[in-house]
C-alpha cells in the first residue's frame, strides 16, 4: 500500500491511499455491494456507502503505476481548479493557476457521481461515463484490482487499510507490478494504438512498447486540456 500527501488539495482529499490486489476472488460480490450502496436511500444507505467507499479500477488496462498516479493527479486538477478570476486586460499572471486552500472549493467539480469514479472517466479516451465505468472500473471478472481512497491527512494508512479488506479478498502486492500483468490487447483497443504497432519493421519490440506505455500515459495526461 502506499500513502501521497498533496496538501495543496483541499484537506479532504489532499491524502491518497493506493493498493494493487491480484486474484482477487470476490469481484461480483464487490461489484454487488456498490450497487446495492447506490441504490438503498436513508441511513442504512450513507452506512453502506461509506463501506465502500473507494475507487476500484480494473488493473489490466493500467500500463504502469505513472499512469495509475497521472490519472490521479489530473482528476483532481480537474476537480479542484482555480477559482481566481483575472480581468481580460490585466497583465498575465501565473497566480490564477495556482492551486491553494484560499482559492479552491472543497467540494469537488465532477461530472461523475464522486471523486473516485472521476479518475475513471480520466482513464476513458472519451467523456462517456458508461464506457468509462465498463473499460476502467471493476467487472464480475476482475481479477486484478486497483483499489483508490481519497482522505484527510489524520486518516491513517493502517485504518484506511483495515477499512478496505473488509471488502476486497485478494492479495496485496506493490503497485510496480501492474505493468507485469497488463492486458496490451485491451489497451491497444482502448487507446486505439494500432498505427504503433504497425511501427514493428522498423522498431525493435522494446521501442515500441515504450511508445504505447508513453502514448496511454500521455493521453490521459491531457485529457482535460482544451
Amino acid at each position: 500500500m502506499e500513502t501521497y500527501t498533496l496538501p495543496s488539495f483541499p484537506s479532504g482529499y489532499s491524502t491518497i491511499h493506493l493498493c494493487y490486489f491480484q486474484n482477487v476472488r470476490n469481484s461480483p460480490e464487490i461489484k454487488q455491494r456498490l450497487v446495492v450502496a447506490a441504490t438503498t436511500k436513508g441511513e442504512q444507505g450513507e452506512k453502506l456507502r461509506s463501506e465502500v467507499d473507494f475507487g476500484f479500477l480494473e488493473g489490466d488496462v493500467l500500463v504502469s503505476k505513472d499512469h495509475l498516479l497521472t490519472s490521479i493527479l489530473t482528476t483532481l486538477l480537474y476537480s479542484f481548479p482555480s477559482t481566481s478570476a483575472s480581468s481580460s486586460n490585466a497583465i498575465p499572471s501565473i497566480e490564477p493557476l495556482s492551486i491553494s486552500h484560499a482559492n479552491t472549493p472543497n467540494k469537488p467539480k465532477t461530472r461523475t457521481h464522486n471523486l473516485h469514479s472521476e479518475i475513471l472517466l480520466t482513464l476513458s479516451p472519451n467523456n462517456n461515463i458508461t464506457d468509462s465505468i465498463r473499460r476502467h472500473g471493476i467487472s464480475d471478472s476482475t481479477t486484478n484490482l486497483v483499489v483508490v481512497k481519497f482522505t484527510n491527512a489524520q486518516q491513517s494508512q493502517e485504518s484506511v487499510y483495515e477499512s478496505l479488506k473488509k471488502v476486497v479478498d485478494g492479495e496485496l502486492v506493490g503497485l510496480d507490478g501492474i505493468e507485469e500483468n497488463t492486458d496490451w490487447t485491451r489497451v491497444d483497443k482502448i487507446y486505439k494504438l494500432s498505427e504503433l504497432n504497425a511501427l514493428k519493421s522498423s522498431h525493435t519490440p522494446e521501442d515500441i512498447f515504450n511508445k504505447k506505455k508513453s502514448a496511454v500515459i500521455s493521453a490521459v495526461g491531457i485529457k482535460n486540456v482544451i
